[in-house]
């Protein structure tokens, strides 16, 4: 309950400010699919499948159904708020929030364990050799391939072109040492800025600033900026696309308004129509300008560049924002 009053007094809102600009974030036509749901069973940490083609997720869910419906009556009552939060869980992030990190789901592998323990119990009459032998075997194989799992995606992500990491952190520790300590700095990758740099980072995307996400629907972004003091911008060279589409005097777009809860939901409920054909197609919001009126590099000069160690051709890239920027005629 504290919680969720601190919330609401200061972001007007039940959910936290990083809930609210990652709905807004994901409510664009890319974000709309209809199998988010499966992150349910490729997300749960407990036996890692975020390799898994679609027919094995589905398979996998499929079982768990069947385990918990073929458990006796009063072990289904137990499980059943468990199963029901994890229903929920998976609804809220693969339809609500549209979007997904494996450290979400980390819960429901203990729901799918409990599931697994509850549904083994009610097979196994008497723990003979055997039964230990396979269950132990079973618990080493998950644990095997999890492990392997484990370091191919860490060798993965050592070698990976977009790891931009080492590049922000050598951007940051630059701004430590080259920018005046009163200097407003901006970014939508904004924690490690801001931990490295010893300067104020305003966050641009909504995750750590609640103000941001009607400046967004206004498409004030530069002014914002402006009138916040910001000087300087960090962040992945695309960072000036995405300073254009939200600012009003950058480019010309239509309205994009956040989408409430049961509308976002409606959308999902009127895709799967169309798709059934007894509707009309839905008509999705695209994060694309209709024109690009003021390019963000007439009005930004690079002041340093930091090219991604696995990739030189992308970078960070600090830009010193002109005296114009933002102020509107």
């Amino acid at each position: 309950v504290p919680y969720f009053a601190w919330n609401w007094l200061v972001f007007d809102t039940l959910a936290p400010s990083s809930g609210r600009a990652l709905a807004y974030m994901h409510s664009y036509r890319e974000s709309f699919t209809f199998t988010s749901g499966l992150q349910l069973i490729a997300y749960q940490p407990a036996l890692d499948l975020t390799w898994a083609p679609q027919a094995v997720l589905i398979g996998g869910l499929l079982l768990l159904a069947l385990a918990f419906f073929t458990v006796p009556t009063d072990r289904r009552g137990m499980l059943a708020p468990l199963v029901l939060y994890a229903l929920i869980l998976a609804v809220y992030y693969g339809y609500v929030q549209q979007q997904g990190r494996p450290r979400y789901y980390v819960a429901v592998a203990v729901v799918v364990v409990v599931l697994l323990c509850a549904w083994g119990e009610a097979r196994t009459t008497q723990r003979s050799r055997w039964t230990i032998y396979a269950v132990a075997g079973g618990v080493a194989l998950a644990v095997a391939l999890n492990t392997a799992l484990f370091v191919g995606y860490v060798n993965t992500e050592r070698t990976a072109a977009y790891q931009a990491q080492p590049a922000m952190f050598a951007a940051a520790r630059w701004i430590n040492a080259n920018l005046p300590h009163e200097a407003v700095v901006a970014a939508q990758n904004s924690g490690i800025f801001q931990y490295y740099s010893g300067r104020v980072v305003l966050n641009i995307d909504g995750k750590l600033n609640h103000e941001i996400v009607p400046v967004l629907v206004q498409r004030q972004l530069d002014r914002y900026l402006h009138d916040a003091g910001v000087r300087y911008l960090v962040d992945l060279q695309g960072v000036g696309r995405y300073i254009e589409f939200y600012s009003s005097s950058m480019s010309v777009a239509d309205p994009h308004p956040e989408i409430s809860t049961l509308k976002r939901l409606g959308i999902h409920v009127q895709r799967v129509a169309a798709r059934l054909g007894l509707a009309a197609p839905v008509e999705l919001a695209e994060r694309v300008p209709e024109q690009v009126t003021q390019p963000f590099e007439t009005l930004a000069s690079v002041e340093q560049v930091f090219p991604l160690p696995n990739d030189p051709r992308n970078a960070v890239v600090i830009y010193r924002l002109h005296d114009q920027f933002g102020q509107h005629q």
